[in-house]
């Protein structure tokens, strides 16, 4: 365990365990390295396994700047660098998506060897008049944006308390809710607004036929914040782009995290 610093002072955690090639963990809004507690000990049975903090979440530093994608995604070269990390596996879940995307888009596909996609659209917010039926929650608006984040800024317990089960459906695993809960609860409300703010804003359609690594986006069978026709889209677009499905919502990679690491396994190994 350890931290790096990020080009602004920054202080941003990250853990490391196994060998071999690196496969680095990214969480999602609201989340912490510790969403992946189910794959960290059995990739790292044969990978160098890398979680971390984005900035403004678990240990990493809270800072009151640098909460945009744009500076996420050099938080990650910054990781990738301070590491002299070569041909790097990505495996993001939700805005984890997003960061990889970002990445991308900013300094491209050349230190990459693979990309993982858990439950992520590329674009979040549905615009009047437009026509793109893969808005999360099936036809996120502005409204709705800005009344979200007025109730996290009023009431961040109770924006959480329904954020959770959500993102669950009525999958399997419900059990690890409250814990889940208890994660989402240790952030704070000017790093959700701002970062759900810078989320809902970015739209990654055009990239994806930019994306010249393998790719394997993976979606919960339950419908839930991301629609799993969205997968069908992904694997038109994306040059070199397999799916799959598993039992649970959007958070499918712990409400069914043996089969998630399976697929998972047998793509890296390919």
């Amino acid at each position: 365990m350890a931290y790096f610093t990020a080009e602004d002072g920054c202080r941003i955690f990250y853990e490391e365990r196994g060998s071999g090639q690196p496969v680095i963990l990214i969480h999602g809004w609201s989340g912490n390295r510790h969403f992946f507690r189910k794959q960290v000990p059995a990739f790292a049975r044969k990978y160098r396994v890398l979680a971390y903090d984005l900035r403004g979440h678990g240990d990493s530093d809270r800072p009151e700047t640098g909460l945009y994608m744009e500076q996420y995604a050099r938080d990650l070269k910054g990781l990738i660098g301070s590491l002299n990390l070569k041909n790097v596996v990505l495996i993001g879940w939700s805005m984890g998506v997003q960061v990889i995307w970002e990445y991308i888009k900013e300094f491209g596909c050349c230190n990459l060897k693979k990309i993982v996609l858990a439950d992520m659209t590329p674009k979040m917010m549905a615009e009047p008049g437009e026509d793109w039926p893969y808005a999360i929650w099936g036809g996120y608006s502005r409204a709705d944006a800005m009344t979200y984040m007025e109730r996290i800024a009023r009431n961040w317990e109770k924006c959480a308390a329904g954020f959770v089960p959500a993102i669950f459906s009525d999958g399997p695993c419900r059990e690890d809710i409250p814990w889940v809960l208890n994660q989402v609860l240790k952030n704070t409300p000017h790093v959700m607004i701002n970062m759900w703010l810078a989320i809902l804003q970015k739209d990654y359609r055009d990239l994806m036929g930019q994306i010249q690594v393998p790719c394997l986006y993976t979606y919960g069978r339950r419908k839930s914040m991301c629609s799993p026709e969205i997968a069908d889209w992904l694997k038109v677009r994306i040059p070199d782009c397999s799916t799959a499905g598993f039992d649970g919502g959007h958070i499918q990679f712990l409400q069914d995290a043996e089969n998630f690491n399976q697929v998972v396994f047998e793509f890296l190994g390919k």
